[in-house]
Formats: structure tokens, sequence, C-alpha cells
């Protein structure tokens, strides 16, 4: 048997770990009505964690100020990140380390969307130090890295993996506001999605079960993989969430439901369904998402919808994680092209 915690108790326990003071909170809880009669579906609302203020906002903004803390306290100098060149986390990364007066060293690739536009440029305008590599030689590049700057005399930190449990953390508190704000307008969901790739998912999660709410909150994954084995792998990171935060609760593989059959032929590619998403929210709702994020989350929302699961009579929270200066680098992956002179009105 589990226990159930109130939100004030929630958070005297959030209260007791490292923060630092990052994102813009709370974040809206909108109304989203002619997306909803677009879709012909349930009453949505969209949780703008895109609006968490700093560096074009996204989810890892509130995540860093759990994740991040530990980093300051133990005097870290240099904060570090490898992933995708268009990496929205690289991006944050790199703003935080300049907010808080860090140097930033980005380990990024050599992929398809490595032009300077979007995340990558912004990387640089934030001062970051910023390496490419080939895929297959990132993961030593980010190991060498580390090293060459601890036998410099730094004391560097990866924003992927130290303080990684912190990060779900930080959407415990999360949902705690979610919460709030949809007790306000006295809203109980049907369904809560969000990207799925690990910590956010995870989090809210935790926050819910922790508050005694069945309430299903479903992940769409941005990478290929196996869905009940990540939901295995999920469950010991909401295990590890809980311990952090001591809580008696029992987080189990079926509360942690998600779906990676939208992510299509790979990470950051762009697919039919998400293409449609983006184009169909931005020119009903005026909301930009991102290609390799959010625009495969509300991708699967909207097969959803069609696939009859949620009709008129049902509400939807979406949960946008940001994401958007990576819209610059996928002009071409869009279908949108410059019009010749000739055909301008």
């Amino acid at each position: 048997m589990t226990t159930t915690y109130s939100v004030p108790e929630l958070r005297q326990r959030l209260a007791t770990l490292p923060r630092l003071s990052l994102a813009s909170l709370p974040t809206p809880l909108q109304e989203a009505p002619r997306l909803s009669e677009a879709l012909g579906g349930p009453r949505i609302l969209i949780k703008r964690e895109d609006l968490t203020g700093m560096a074009m906002g996204g989810n890892k903004i509130r995540e860093f100020e759990y994740s991040i803390a530990p980093a300051v306290d133990a005097g870290c100098d240099v904060l570090l990140h490898g992933a995708a060149a268009q990496s929205n986390q690289s991006r944050q990364t790199a703003a935080v380390a300049a907010r808080l007066g860090l140097r930033c060293v980005i380990v990024g690739r050599q992929d398809a969307h490595a032009k300077l536009q979007g995340n990558l440029l912004l990387s640089h305008l934030f001062g970051a130090q910023i390496q490419l590599h080939q895929m297959d030689d990132q993961g030593d590049a980010v190991k060498a890295t580390m090293q060459r700057l601890r036998d410099e005399g730094h004391h560097p930190y990866n924003t992927s993996s130290d303080g990684a449990a912190l990060r779900g953390v930080a959407y415990v508190d999360g949902f705690c506001e979610l919460f709030e704000q949809l007790q306000s307008m006295q809203v109980t969901p049907d369904a809560i999605y969000v990207c799925s790739g690990a910590h956010t998912h995870t989090g809210l999660v935790v926050g819910a079960r922790a508050l005694g709410l069945p309430w299903r909150l479903v992940g769409v994954s941005p990478s290929p993989r196996d869905d009940a084995q990540a939901a295995q792998q999920h469950v010991d990171l909401a295990a590890a969430h809980a311990k952090i935060l001591d809580l008696d609760i029992d987080v189990k593989a079926a509360d942690l439901e998600s779906y990676a059959e939208f992510v299509g032929p790979g990470y950051g590619v762009v697919t039919e369904g998400s293409q449609r998403a983006l184009q169909v929210t931005a020119q009903s709702e005026g909301l930009l998402l991102d290609p390799c994020y959010s625009g495969k989350t509300m991708a699967g929302l909207m097969a959803h919808i069609e696939r009859g699961w949620w009709g008129p009579e049902h509400t939807v929270v979406y949960v946008h994680t940001g994401g958007t200066p990576a819209l610059f680098a996928y002009a071409d992956e869009l279908g949108l092209a410059t019009p010749a002179l000739d055909d301008r009105d």
C-alpha cells in the first residue's frame, strides 16, 4: 500500500533540495479551441513549458533549476552537453552557463542539421565552445573532453548524466503546478500527453501518483525504442525520483504509457504526421511546435483522436516542451520554400 500526499507536503519535500532560480513560473495553461475544432476532437489545454522564459524556453530550464543546483554547490566551473547539432538541451545548457557565469562546452554531432541556424546558432551566441563530431565518435569525444577539462584543473558537469534524476524531480514540482491550475479551472483531464524522452514524463507520473491521482499520462517517444522495455527502464527512473523525495509510492510499468510508433525513420527525422501536426497547430492557434519532440507528440495525439480514443466529451492536456528554435534548420524537410519573385502577390 502506498501513501498519498498533498501538494503542500510535496512542496515541503521539494523545498529541502538545492534549487536555482532560472525559469519564469508558473507557465500558462491555455485553451486551444481552434485546434480542438480543427481536429474534431477533445477539449485541448496546452501547458506552455515552451514559455519557461530563458533562452526561448523549454522543459530543460525547469529541470535545470534542480539538476544544476548541485553543480553550483560543488563549485563546478564548466557545463558540458553532447547531443545532436540542433539539441535543445545544448542550447539551454549554454544559456544557463552564461547566466551563472560558467564556461560551456558543447560536444555536438556533425549531422544533417549542423547548420549555423536554430539551436546551434543560439549556442554560439551564448558563448559556448562547440565541437562537432561524427556520431560514432561522439561518445568517446564526450569522455575525452570531460577528462581533458579535469586535467586542466576544471570541474566539469555533464548536464545529460550528472544530477539526471533531479530533472524528473523538477517535474514532480511541475505536476503540482499543473494540478493546481486544473483545479482552479475545475477540470479533470482524461489524459495528459507529453514527449517521453525520460525525465519529464517520469516526473509527471511520480507527481500524479504521489497525489493519489490515477490520471492517464501518455508519452510519445522522440526516438526509436521498444515501448515495453522503455516502460521498465522508466520505472527505475521513477523510483529514483521517489527516493530523492522520500516518497512511499509504487510506480508500475503500466503507469508509464509511451508510444514510439510516431518517430518515423529515426530521431530528428520529420514525418508526414509531424509535418501535419506543426502546420495544423500553427495555422489554428498561431502556436509553434518543433520537429523532433513537441511535433511528434502532437502527431501522436492527432493519430489517437483519429482512432477514436478521444472525442468532444473528453479533455486532454498537451504539455508543450519547447524546442521551437530548431524549426529554422528544418525548412527543407517541412516542405517550405521561398516563393519565386514572380509568384508573390
